[in-house]
């Protein structure tokens, strides 16, 4: 018997459940679906990953239990049947509703669940009402959507509960209102619910093509829908995805002229890459712990002339004029691109994450030439990570601060995708 696309997530989704908020964000198997049948599972996987705790809570008011004390099985299936519902357009209730139970009743081994599934379904149904072109957050009646659209429901189900609304937990929503206050922070929550563009670029202002949308900054450019991303990057080698807040990052290195550089934390690449563009005389050498994002750097290594540090060779042990060190961060400038993070932005997260920068950046300060720079860079828009990180590096290990730049992003539910931006931070300093 094939595969079926539903089932495949539900499985995924049984396995995490109890795990919540720690939640797989890897790709989802889809091996021996179909391609139309792996979309929609690709689908129901990411909207559950980005709106688990908005449609946890409609779960809740439908059923008057908590989901999370559910049976993984059943709690799965509530959560995949009700994000088509809520989030997926063009897929009859009937159809959804049909083939939870069928699942609860065969696959999901919970055959007296069925009843319960089939009834918390179709209630929510019933309250779901119309469907809006707009919405309000705070407004307990409305499920916001990315694209703009809201579900008008007939009760108050996100009552006094504006966080679950916005998809965060009580403690990440809390966190994020004492760093930015209610107006920002409600900004940067409904930033969140927005599916963002695909960004392209390309090296050394070349034109881009035709089929791209301009962006509203110069050199970049939107992939329509439509479009194969397959085709699109094997007929423009010279395309690079990358948002317009990464590479602005690399600006602050513009009018330098190092000798040797090293792209530490290079993940799979991309401003190594730019760093080639801007400096095609220099050595480049970089660095990646993931295993994963390792092997995509390993890729590129002899089309960009990339010396890659691995833990079978030595090194890095000389000196470089400039350090490129792109943390790990909390995310909190992408929660639009990983949803994961959302479920993990709270104090101690935070503390944990400034405690690793510090770590790596005294790494990279011992291969720091004297005069040399060093450009520290984060995803982030938390002060934590990024101004006292600076001022760590200028009053803790001596650098000097030569210049900076924060960017919040920028893109609401309805905006257009080619105004859409990340948000980030990167600063430039000089060893003494």
């Amino acid at each position: 018997m094939e595969p079926d696309p539903r089932g495949v997530v539900t499985q995924r989704i049984a396995a995490q459940f109890k795990r919540f908020p720690s939640i797989d964000p890897t790709p989802l198997l889809v091996d021996g679906l179909s391609s139309r049948d792996a979309g929609l599972a690709r689908a129901i996987d990411h909207a559950i990953h980005r709106r688990w705790y908005s449609l946890s809570t409609v779960i809740a008011h439908a059923s008057s239990r908590n989901l999370h004390k559910l049976d993984a099985p059943v709690g799965a299936v509530l959560l995949v049947a009700t994000a088509q519902l809520l989030l997926l357009d063009r897929i009859p209730d009937h159809a959804v509703i049909h083939d939870a139970v069928e699942w609860i009743k065969s696959s999901g081994q919970r055959p007296r669940a069925s009843g319960f599934v089939n009834a918390v379904l179709r209630k929510i149904t019933r309250f779901r009402g119309e469907q809006i072109s707009n919405g309000s957050a705070g407004n307990p009646n409305h499920f916001l959507r990315g694209d703009g659209n809201s579900w008008q429901f007939t009760e108050p189900v996100f009552d006094n509960d504006i966080a679950t609304q916005l998809g965060f937990s009580t403690k990440s929503w809390s966190r994020l209102v004492e760093e930015f206050g209610n107006e920002y922070a409600l900004y940067i929550a409904l930033n969140s619910l927005v599916e963002p563009p695909i960004i392209v670029t390309c090296p050394n202002e070349q034109s881009l093509p035709e089929t791209i949308l301009p962006h509203s900054i110069d050199g970049f450019g939107v992939v329509p829908h439509e479009l194969s991303l397959n085709e699109l990057f094997d007929t423009n080698k010279h395309l690079r995805v990358q948002d317009p807040t990464s590479a602005k990052s690399l600006s602050l290195a513009s009018s330098l002229k190092p000798q040797r550089i090293l792209d530490l934390c290079a993940g799979r690449g991309t401003k190594t890459k730019q760093l080639r563009s801007m400096f095609p005389d220099a050595m480049i050498g970089a660095t990646e712990p993931n295993e994963v994002r390792r092997a995509s750097l390993l890729e590129i290594a002899e089309d960009f002339s990339i010396e890659v540090f691995t833990p079978e060779t030595s090194g890095p042990t000389e000196p470089f004029d400039l350090i490129l060190v792109d943390v790990p961060c909390s995310n909190s400038g992408v929660f639009a691109r990983r949803p994961e993070a959302k479920y993990r932005y709270n104090k101690k997260h935070i503390d944990s994450v400034v405690a690793l920068q510090q770590s790596i950046l005294s790494e990279a300060i011992e291969v720091l030439q004297s005069r040399g720079h060093l450009l520290y860079a984060t995803c982030s828009i938390d002060d934590a990570e990024n101004e006292e990180q600076a001022n760590w590096l200028s009053t803790k290990r001596n650098l000097y601060g030569c210049d900076q730049i924060r960017t919040l992003p920028s893109g609401e539910p309805g905006s257009e995708p080619t105004s859409w931006h990340d948000g980030g931070y990167a600063t430039l300093l000089q060893a003494t």
